[in-house]
């Protein structure tokens, strides 16, 4: 009141302004002279004027104004998910994929939130994600228990990683049989309990049990073991990317083998700037193919049955979910508006 009285310099004016009545915004100038024991105004001349103490006074009232008008800004960009942190964590393999491009354009789109990301291995990522450690998790399984929610964001072949000169390695794909007498490198069941399931299930219908080496650090170690010789093993396709002397890498075929990528989160400590990540990524793999986004899988496996002259649908491309429900599956609907999913998903 007192800065707007200022600047209009006139009772009357700055009432209008105010939407008050003029006795009672000469009331609120008294009172305020009165808490601060100080006179602001000389009411002797007509218009008052400001006394230096008033004077001051206003300058330092403008200045805590425009504090919080900036303050008011930031909360509204914070709870819009421009501002904030958004903690990260992904099992190691996934660098070598998509996800880290995907994340990219997030950052691009939201370059005032903090996204520190976490590489560990899929246990190490569950029990920090249930410590409230990280906001996120991006993990090789689906992770549900203890309120979590979890949402599948593509699924993907496992390749077979063979040393060079192996017998198989001349072959253009390997069936699981042909593994029968191989020393076969697996992860420990706790890591990745879906993940390490299949791949034995699928050795088991080929008529025997895995042996091998059990390697708990992750995929890479896996590649590493493969090049000195140390046995076969089981990877995502999105790490085949990576070289290694020595390795090579065939599609597994009868059965073909798929591995989940999903993200997880807690429902109860969804922030704005989270909730914002959560629809970017979920909405990212549900994008059509698009030549400029030739890092997502849709677009990379469309264009290795075009190369391959294939018309057939690639059953590993990620599909959305068969016939979901808009009220409680919100990121599968296409006619849902984005504001409305932050909401859905914050809830």
């Amino acid at each position: 009141m007192y800065v707007s009285l200022v600047d209009a310099q006139s009772f009357r004016t700055a009432a209008d302004a105010l939407f008050i009545s003029q006795p009672a915004l000469s009331q609120q100038i008294i009172r305020l002279e009165t808490d601060l024991g100080i006179q602001l105004l000389d009411r002797s001349t007509r218009p008052f004027t400001v006394t230096a103490a008033g004077r001051e006074f206003y300058i330092r009232c403008r200045a805590v104004l425009e504090h919080v008008k900036d303050l008011e800004g930031l909360l509204g960009e914070m709870h819009a998910g421009e501002l904030g942190r958004v903690r990260v964590a992904m099992a190691h393999s996934l660098v070598f994929g998509h996800l880290p491009s995907v994340i990219k354009e997030y950052r691009d789109a939201s370059p005032q939130v903090d996204v520190p990301i976490t590489y560990s291995t899929t246990a190490q990522i569950v029990e920090e994600l249930e410590g409230g450690r990280q906001d996120v998790a991006v993990l090789l399984t689906e992770h549900t228990d203890k309120g979590f929610t979890s949402r599948e964001l593509f699924r993907e072949p496992y390749l077979v990683a063979l040393p060079d000169d192996h017998r198989l390695a001349a072959q253009d794909e390997v069936s699981v049989a042909d593994l029968r007498h191989e020393r076969i490198i697996t992860i420990p069941r706790h890591s990745a309990p879906e993940n390490h399931d299949a791949l034995v299930v699928a050795c088991m219908k080929a008529g025997f049990s895995p042996r091998g080496p059990i390697a708990a650090g992750s995929y890479l170690d896996h590649i590493g073991m493969v090049s000195a010789g140390s046995g076969v093993a089981f990877l995502p396709r999105s790490l085949t990317t990576m070289q290694m002397p020595n390795v090579v890498y065939r599609p597994l075929v009868a059965p073909s083998i798929p591995t989940v990528v999903s993200l997880s989160w807690h429902p109860d400590r969804v922030t704005p700037a989270v909730a914002k990540f959560i629809e970017h990524v979920c909405l990212a793999y549900r994008r059509p193919a698009d030549a400029s986004r030739p890092w997502l899988p849709a677009y990379q496996d469309q264009l290795a049955r075009t190369r391959a002259g294939a018309p057939h649908q690639d059953q590993t491309d990620p599909q959305p979910d068969p016939q979901p429900d808009p009220q409680h599956d919100p990121q599968h609907d296409p006619q849902h508006d984005p504001q409305q999913q932050r909401e859905d998903v914050t809830q």
